[in-house]
């Protein structure tokens, strides 16, 4: 299991890097064509959207259900930065770290299980359904797969105090393992979670090959464009 955790952590770094390479040709290609930055955001933030939804809300509702008050949302385009478009926001009331931490994880933990549905979807209907079925499915999914794995990840504001609560449940949790305390889970149960990080892992590089294609791709067309230029 510890493998399957690791490869997790090691994944969610390859996407992050990934997600900013892409998002930050994405825009150059689109400034290419378009030759206005204004327009370049916009469609690439409606390119976005549905990503930018599941991010917002993932911060609303789990802010909400912490019982800590929110304000505003935002989904209009404001700007995009060193790769990274800044897309929408949402108002959250002052709180303590540890509440602060789960809002500001909270799109990455729903990206990652929404990926897996997704994936999983993916690798057994894929072979159910043929014709245009087939190529409407097998591009709705991957487009959503884009979109999501280039939304999750949570921007410096949100990872305020992330840092902190993690090294000090890092901290009780080597303290209990060198006292000899164990958290002894129920086999089936210990089974269950098992199976779902490993298909999280396997899942998850379905959206780091996604990417790499969107990446392969966006590279090609500026070749293209700075071949023609010349």
């Amino acid at each position: 299991m510890w493998i399957y955790l690791i490869g997790i952590i090691v994944e969610l770094i390859i996407l992050g890097i990934l997600s900013s390479r892409l998002t930050q040709l994405s825009f150059t290609v689109l400034m290419r064509l378009t030759r206005s930055r204004s327009i370049a955001i916009t469609i690439l933030t409606i390119i976005l959207f549905p990503g930018t939804v599941i991010h917002e809300l993932s911060h609303l509702f789990t802010a909400e259900i912490l019982g800590v008050h929110t304000g505003k949302l935002t989904l209009a385009p404001e700007s995009i930065e060193a790769g990274e478009i800044q897309s929408g926001s949402v108002q959250v009331a002052v709180t303590d770290p540890f509440r602060r931490s789960l809002i500001g994880i909270a799109p990455t933990i729903t990206g990652m299980i929404t990926l897996s549905i997704l994936s999983w979807y993916l690798s057994t209907q894929m072979y159910q359904v043929s014709g245009i079925k087939y190529q409407v499915l097998i591009v709705s999914i991957i487009y959503l797969i884009f979109t999501i794995s280039n939304t999750m990840f949570t921007s410096k504001e949100d990872l305020k105090g992330v840092l902190p609560v993690a090294l000090t449940l890092a901290i009780f949790a080597i303290t209990f393992y060198i006292s000899g305390i164990r958290i002894i889970l129920p086999a089936q149960f210990a089974t269950t979670i098992v199976t779902i990080i490993q298909t999280l892992a396997y899942y998850l590089a379905i959206a780091v090959a996604i990417n790499l294609m969107g990446i392969l791709v966006n590279t090609l067309l500026l070749l293209i464009f700075q071949k023609h230029h010349r």
